[in-house]
């Protein structure tokens, strides 16, 4: 968890040191973004090297129970069949939920917001509406309006979205990392640090919770054999909408304050389980 820790850190600091900077600066520039950066920079050096991981080369959440001695030699036969059956493909499932969170990963963030030909496109229906307002909020930022800012949709009111990881992104456009180049690798990053979270916290089946939280409503696809949205009306069956509504991608990739507050929280019940 040192990583994860020192990369949660950079991004939490980074944001801190920016706002502080551009509240005494009246706004953000290249040079503060800069200087916000470095000082997330030295504290994520600070995290890792003061973040103590013992069960890193210990256990997981995945191990298996330790050996106990049998009652009898009935008893121990087919236990130790199960036993080494487990050891065995213990690391099946955790490359399979990989192999499927990298998919997901993939897809949901580098066609997040994209270029073709002389249109702008973006991948998620769900994010038509939300993804206007993060690239708003962050243009708002990176160009050098006095924090905290006045709301840039509504009139004559403050900005009270939290808008922390929007601001970090700003902070990329500042130092000259293209929005779009920057909006992929921050996803794919958060989603790196959610896996490893989700895994470090609970295991595979963590990750698997996450991942296919949807339930049966996705096993529509075989009534069909198409790949339909079945969030939508375009894949009505019996002429009722169907309420399935995925974490990961109505939530996940559509509200971009998860991207930290998924992994943050989820060092915060590994710190507290080790505890």
């Amino acid at each position: 968890m040192k990583w994860l820790t020192a990369v949660l850190t950079f991004v939490n600091l980074s944001v801190i040191s920016g706002l502080l900077l551009g509240m005494a600066g009246k706004g953000l520039n290249t040079l503060t973004a800069a200087l916000a950066l470095v000082c997330g920079a030295a504290f994520a050096v600070a995290a890792f090297l003061g973040t103590s991981d013992p069960a890193c080369h210990e256990k997981t959440a995945n191990s298996p129970e330790p050996e106990r001695k049998p009652r009898n030699a009935t008893e121990s036969q087919p236990n130790t069949g199960i036993r080494a059956a487990l050891m065995r493909y213990r690391r099946v499932w955790f490359w399979a939920m990989a192999a499927c969170f990298a998919v997901f990963a993939v897809r949901s963030f580098c066609w997040l917001f994209y270029i073709d030909g002389s249109d702008y496109k973006i991948q998620s229906p769900n994010n038509l509406g939300d993804l206007s307002l993060h690239l708003t909020l962050i243009k708002t930022f990176a160009n050098g309006v006095p924090l905290w800012p006045d709301n840039p949709i509504y009139v004559a009111s403050k900005l009270r979205y939290p808008a922390g990881i929007d601001l970090f992104n700003a902070l990329l456009s500042l130092v000259h990392v293209d929005l779009i180049t920057g909006l992929t690798w921050v996803g794919l990053v958060a989603c790196l640090a959610t896996f490893y979270g989700f895994y470090r916290w609970g295991g595979t089946f963590a990750v698997a919770g996450f991942l296919f939280n949807g339930g049966i409503a996705g096993f529509q696809f075989f009534k069909t054999w198409k790949f339909l949205d079945y969030q939508g009306t375009a894949a009505d069956i019996a002429h009722k909408p169907i309420a399935w509504k995925s974490i990961p991608l109505s939530m996940f990739v559509t509200q971009r304050g998860w991207l930290y507050a998924i992994p943050a929280a989820l060092v915060l019940f590994w710190h507290w389980r080790e505890k």
